[in-house]
């Protein structure tokens, strides 16, 4: 068995495999029923999907946990997200993919909400930023090298599939041969998630911008580059440029919030994204000040979400964590479910520029809830 000392280690390689099947097969979807003349409505209900089969997990949680410990659920979470993106590779029907999409979705679910619950009760107080923003690195390098593998080998080869079967290899091992500390918590009914929303409002609304992001980024950036005429490879980079931001500066921002006040650093990454969401427009007719906006784009978005985790693991500890995480998980999926459908909509209504105006309304829509939570709160506290 793994020492304690590496179980976060264990925590983060098991959740990071989400991260690479998102990143992957939600533009490699896209662009396939985009390259086969599918309608809009289509392609954003494709996108959506995962998101359906994330609610399905969370809604079966508290059966699962109370029926088996959480070691099992996991390696089963990981073995069938494994077996479901590897048979996106050989399905030519598109009923066949949807489904495939859905079951991505629920297994991503189950990986999602005990993982995070698992990285989040073993950390200490302490630190817990610097674990949790480097779990949000990995994740986001992960979802990286999905549009960088379609990149290379193009929406219409299999060999990125395949490639990410193969990392969850790696995974279920340590995932074997760890402890897993949580192995005895217990979730509770599927109302139970949602009481952290209303104890903490700001954290809920965090959670729901960044999935909104997160989800809306993937599948439609890709269109939104095209529209602004770069070609199909540009379009999948700046997705990749959007996620590297994410990845490289989660750390320290993560160090950062072990020794500032965390809602201060929460309403700086948030405004951070509404200026640039705003101005994107603008900045993508200029190649020198693009990618470098897309990048810090993505890390303060991931700000949001990662600063979010942290302070879902300062208030809440034990069968409530896992509550907690999985009203997280729950308002992530309802984010990446209108996601793409709102920023699909908004891209028809509003060409080519609906899906940054999307993303600054849900921001702003965060940021008022976050500016009066940092009002009613004094004095300040971390």
């Amino acid at each position: 068995m793994l020492s304690r000392r590496w179980e976060p280690v264990a925590a983060i390689c098991t959740v990071a495999v989400v991260g690479l099947v998102t990143g992957l097969t939600v533009p490699l979807v896209s662009l396939r029923l985009s390259g086969g003349g599918a309608a809009a409505a289509l392609i954003g209900a494709a996108a959506a999907l995962p998101a359906v089969g994330i609610l399905a997990a969370v809604l079966c949680l508290g059966p699962l946990t109370w029926r088996w410990r959480i070691k099992p659920l996991l390696v089963v979470g990981m073995a069938g997200s494994a077996v479901s993106t590897g048979l996106l590779a050989v399905t030519g029907s598109v009923p066949v993919l949807l489904v495939l999409r859905f079951a991505v979705g629920v297994f991503a679910g189950l990986l999602l909400v005990l993982g995070e619950t698992w990285i989040n009760a073993i950390t200490a107080e302490a630190t817990r930023g610097r674990w949790i923003a480097v779990y949000t690195s990995v994740f986001t390098l992960c979802q990286v090298s999905g549009p960088g593998l379609l990149a290379l080998f193009g929406s219409a080869a299999q060999w990125s599939l395949v490639v990410a079967v193969l990392t969850h290899v790696p995974g279920i091992a340590l995932l074997v041969v760890s402890s897993c500390e949580i192995d005895g918590f217990k979730a509770g009914k599927p109302i139970a998630s949602l009481r952290f929303a209303r104890s903490a409002p700001t954290i809920a609304l965090a959670v729901l911008m960044f999935s909104f992001f997160d989800s809306a980024v993937l599948a439609l950036l890709p269109l939104y580059g095209i529209a602004h005429g770069h070609t199909e490879a540009i379009a999948v980079l700046m997705v990749g440029a959007v996620f590297a931001g994410d990845a490289l500066l989660q750390v320290p921002l993560g160090w950062w919030a072990d020794h500032v006040d965390r809602r201060r650093l929460h309403l700086g990454c948030a405004v951070v994204v509404l200026l640039l969401a705003l101005g994107m427009p603008v900045l993508l007719g200029v190649s020198v000040l693009m990618w470098p906006a897309l990048v810090v784009l993505g890390a303060a978005a991931g700000g949001v979400y990662t600063l979010g985790l942290v302070r879902i693991g300062q208030d809440f500890t034990d069968d409530e964590l896992v509550d907690a995480n999985a009203g997280a998980t729950v308002l992530w999926a309802l984010g990446s479910l209108v996601g793409p459908l709102i920023g699909s909509a908004a891209l028809n209504l509003l060409p080519p520029d609906g899906l940054m105006l999307a993303l600054a309304a849900v921001t702003a829509l965060f940021l008022t809830a976050a500016v009066a939570d940092f009002r009613a709160r004094a004095p300040l506290s971390r």
